[in-house]
């Protein structure tokens, strides 16, 4: 059972009022689980049934009592209630409680062992040692006759959490658990051990308390030290037997071998009393990502070695890997019809990307448009007739605006200036113009409003600052936009303006803090803007209410560890749904403006992207991918709790058993810190013998990130017999402003360090060969590629450079306007610190490049002109290191059409290939 799944699955049932909490514990040891029953749903049981636990039991109370019921005539289920209450259940209760054992106080009415209703729980021993306390307040007399129970974690609605738990565990589980005036239900993991009566006999020393010792004090010597347990540092594996808990007549004793050990495994069939049977093993399969901590938890060092995997291993070649289309989520993504029944986007099935659309209910896809090149970012029109999207030619990202009926019978341009480009465009409410942002003459992208009808365009802002990402107000009257008015690209605040005209208003969404306020989208009221905000130190989601245009109020509707990004309103206002980076994974999550609840929509380990809401507000459309599933269109619709898939990109061309899952892995640098990757370990088949060799593999950007998703390189290169690591090195975005931050102006400094670090880490722990080591990378990544092999060519064998920057000085001189002002805020002016562009640039220590190089670049990229290849490749002739150069004439930055795609996957691999496989490995081999 995957626990986040069952979470998400839960909480999206029932949304609990804003002063109501509902809790659910999980035990994956015995495959029990426990729900404060939220009001009847037949469907929703039915659901939690069908995640699979051994059996479920409803703590309820008098109040609920007939809806406790009908569960149970429903669906088999079993009710426990305290003893108080009992009367009040139809039929009784299955299980019934004593004081001593749950106690239930009201949201509002404090309750210990008196008669009244309740609504919160209390679940002592039976829950796996975690009480909660709700409003319960754990100083009071009242509360005192709990101490005779004991609890590994103590949760309260009124006070921090309370646990004596071990450090490496607490920080893995705190995000599961209830943070302080949390307003709504969690679900849980427990137990953490099965250690509940008395300190554990390995004698363990209890690690210092999360909270402030000076809050808690009090509280705990009220309670006395024996309240507390110390709970094991790691979590026991699936295969580790369990601790027995004495639960009642039926309780299962010990079981040992002969010998002293564990003896056979018991397993339980279902369904089965719950009440008699809660300390007897199931056959549940205990949770994926809570119950097996990951690996870099673990006590023992891991130790990452290939893994044979059996019959079923076959040899991939690059066009079967390369070839697959993949529907776009880069340039524009997807985007839902106004009545919810169909969803646009961009797919290059048939060799470029072109626009098709899909029904949400059937499986028929049209195709919409036929131009043989690439055709991206699709937006509806608010009647629904018709789509507009963007369109440019092989690669030069001048972008026009086009229009395309919703047959796709016909199709029309809409702008008239070939040269520039035009992006983020949006519909006004009323259909007759599009806002987008324009980088007309060469100024600054700026606000244009483009006539649906003529195309006439009426020029909002005239260019003088960069600005992005216009959006109507639902009543058409006010733009609002992103721009970067203190800077070159630094601070980005959120504008109002007329949308007939007239001065923008900035909005405070810093409150003085300095960061950055992007991705906004008005509310359906138009009262509330949503957006994300880097001001606290990460990306996370805010809202604004606004009074007037001039007065308005700041809130923050999330609060946790993860960057967040790109709030997106449900049309009833009630809330938004958003993306959540964790891991190298980015998962979709909803929250409700009012109680702040926040759950999981869609969170599989991969990428997804452009969540877009239907009018009921509970149908998501919306595109993933993952490392094994190249992307694809997915859908929930309405109040179903699984996604169904509307395009198949696989389409079972390859056995995914065959495709290499990632591990997220985190490896030392020299200066203390811990770079994050994604670790792709070959199968021990595809391995020619010994110890693999290795590439490092750096993103784009270098604010951008490696994903756990589909990526052709890593998967051949792996299938190949390689090691990939492809590290999110400093200057990467997922994981806090400060590690984005942290190679501002240090470009090829403390990145570069990164890198070599995780050449080391590889080496230094057996991972792979120190003598085939090669690197790779597009655009930032090809850059650390030609700088990695200047400054430290004893280290590499063979690299390959695709769109590679060579010298920073000479891009500054002819890269594109809004390029050159993040070049300014992440490197530096190149007018007023040309020695650090100069030392920075692999073309200076060109001359010290030994290892072979592939460089690969588009002939029409306007990002990294193909000036810049030709200068490595003059130096490479001039100290006679083996070097290739191709050129692909209908491509810019990066290869978007397969055909290209293909060729320069299978140049890369059998380049490195040739140059990281020994002579008589390669020999035998052919």
């Amino acid at each position: 059972m995957d626990i986040h799944q069952l979470r998400s699955w839960i909480f999206e049932l029932y949304e609990p009022l804003e002063d109501e909490r509902q809790y659910i514990v999980f035990d994956s040891v015995r495959g029990n689980l426990l729900v404060d029953a939220p009001p009847f749903s037949e469907r929703a049981l039915r659901l939690i049934r069908g995640t699979g636990p051994a059996s479920v039991l409803l703590i309820t109370n008098g109040a609920r009592g007939g809806d406790a019921a009908r569960y149970r005539d429903a669906l088999g289920v079993q009710i426990a209630a305290h003893e108080d209450d009992a009367s009040y259940i139809p039929g009784g209760a299955d299980l019934v409680l004593k004081t001593e054992e749950l106690v239930r106080p009201d949201a509002r009415v404090i309750r210990v062992g008196d008669d009244g209703d309740g609504a919160t729980v209390m679940l002592g021993r039976k829950a796996g040692g975690v009480l909660f306390c709700g409003d319960l307040d754990l100083g009071s007399d009242a509360a005192r006759g709990l101490t005779k129970l004991q609890f590994s974690a103590v949760l309260s609605a009124r006070r921090p959490p309370m646990w004596n738990a071990g450090r490496d565990t607490l920080l893995f589980l705190q995000r599961e658990l209830p943070q302080p005036k949390k307003r709504f239900g969690i679900l849980l993991q427990a137990p953490w051990d099965r250690a509940y009566k008395g300190r554990l006999e390995d004698q363990m020393k209890p690690n210092p308390l999360i909270v402030p010792s000076d809050e808690t004090a009090a509280r705990e010597a009220a309670m006395g030290t024996e309240t507390l347990v110390v709970a094991q540092q790691v979590r026991a594996r699936t295969e580790a037997a369990p601790r027995p808990v004495r639960g009642g007549a039926a309780a299962a004793e010990p079981r040992a071998d002969a010998a002293g050990g564990r003896g056979e495994k018991r397993t339980s069939t279902r369904p089965r009393s719950f009440a008699e049977d809660w300390a007897a093993e199931s056959t549940v399969s205990p949770a994926t990502t809570v119950a097996n901590p990951p690996a870099d938890l673990v006590a023992a060092p891991v130790r990452f070695r290939p893994v044979p995997l059996g019959d079923g291993f076959q040899r991939l070649d690059a066009q079967l890997v390369g070839g697959l289309p993949s529907v776009d989520f880069f340039w524009g993504g997807i985007d839902l019809s106004p009545d919810g029944s169909e969803v646009a986007f961009s797919w290059n099935r048939t060799g470029a990307y072109e626009l098709y659309s899909a029904p949400i209910a059937g499986d028929k896809i049209i195709q919409l448009t036929e131009s043989d090149t690439r055709s991206v970012s699709p937006r509806w029109s608010p009647d629904g007739s018709q789509i507009a999207f963007t369109r440019d030619d092989a690669g030069t990202e001048r972008m026009s605006i086009w229009l395309v009926d919703r047959d796709g019978e016909h199709e029309r341009k809409l702008t008239s200036d070939d040269a520039a480009m035009h992006r983020d465009i949006a519909w006004s409410p009323d259909g007759r113009s599009l806002a987008c942002v324009a980088n007309i003459g060469g100024r600054r992208f700026s606000i244009q409003l483009i006539d649906s009808a003529t195309g006439a365009r009426t020029e909002r802002t005239d260019g003088a600052y960069e600005d992005a990402r216009p959006r109507f107000s639902p009543d058409g009257k006010w733009i609002l936009f992103e721009s970067w008015r203190t800077g070159a690209r630094i601070e980005a605040d959120l504008y109002v303006m007329p949308s007939d005209g007239g001065d923008a208003v900035r909005l405070d969404t810093r409150e003085g803090k300095s960061g950055d306020s992007q991705f906004a989208s008005w509310s359906p009221d138009g009262r509330t803007i949503a957006f994300t905000s880097s001001a606290r130190g990460r990306r996370e989601i805010a809202l604004i209410d606004l009074e007037g245009m001039k007065g308005a109020r700041l809130r923050y509707l999330t609060d946790n560890p993860f960057d967040e990004q790109n709030p997106v309103w449900r049309p009833d206002a009630r809330g938004v749904v958003y993306l959540q980076d964790k891991d190298a994974s980015r998962a979709v999550h909803r929250a409700f403006s009012a109680s702040r609840a926040a759950t999981p929509v869609a969170d599989l380990p991969g990428m997804y992207e452009w969540p877009r809401v239907g009018p009921d507000s509970e149908t998501v459309a919306m595109t993933f991918t993952s490392a094994r599933r190249p992307t694809d269109v997915w859908v929930r619709e309405g109040d179903q709790v699984t996604l169904r898939q509307l395009t198949d990109s696989l389409g079972g061309k390859i056995d995914p058993r065959v495709l290499v899952e990632p591990a997220h892995v985190r490896y030392p640098t020299a200066d203390g810190r811990e770079v994050p990757a994604l670790l792709y370990m070959p199968h021990a088949e595809a391995v020619r013998g010994g110890t693999p060799g290795a590439v490092m593999y750096v993103h784009g950007g270098p604010t951008g990130q490696h994903f756990r998703w589909w990526d052709p390189t890593p998967q051949l290169l792996a299938n190949r017999g390689f090691v990939v690591l492809a590290p999110n090195v400093r200057g990467s975005t997922g994981y806090g402003r400060a590690w984005q931050e942290l190679n501002r102006r240090d470009w090829g400094g403390g990145d570069l360090a990164d890198v070599m670090a995780g050449v080391d880490w590889l080496v230094k722990d057996g991972i792979a060969d120190p003598k085939r080591i090669g690197i790779t990378g597009g655009s930032y990544g090809g850059y650390m590629t030609l700088y990695a092999l200047a400054r430290h060519p004893d280290r590499f064998a063979a690299g390959v450079s695709s769109v590679g920057v060579v010298s920073w000085k000479t891009l500054f001189d002819t890269t594109r306007g809004d390029l050159r002002e993040y070049l300014i805020r992440e490197l530096g002016d190149a007018t007023k610190d040309p020695q650090l562009y100069l030392d920075r640039s692999p073309i200076t220590h060109a001359k010290n490049i030994r290892a072979a190089l592939l460089v690969l670049q588009g002939a029409n990229d306007p990002r990294v002109p193909k000036g810049e290849a030709l200068q490595i490749v003059e130096a490479l002739k001039t100290n006679g290191a083996p070097h290739q150069y191709h050129e692909y004439a209908n491509e810019g930055h990066g290869f978007s059409r397969v055909a290209n795609r293909v060729d320069a996957l299978q140049r890369t691999a059998d380049w490195l290939t040739k140059y990281l496989t020994p002579l008589m490995d390669r020999y035998l081999a052919d």
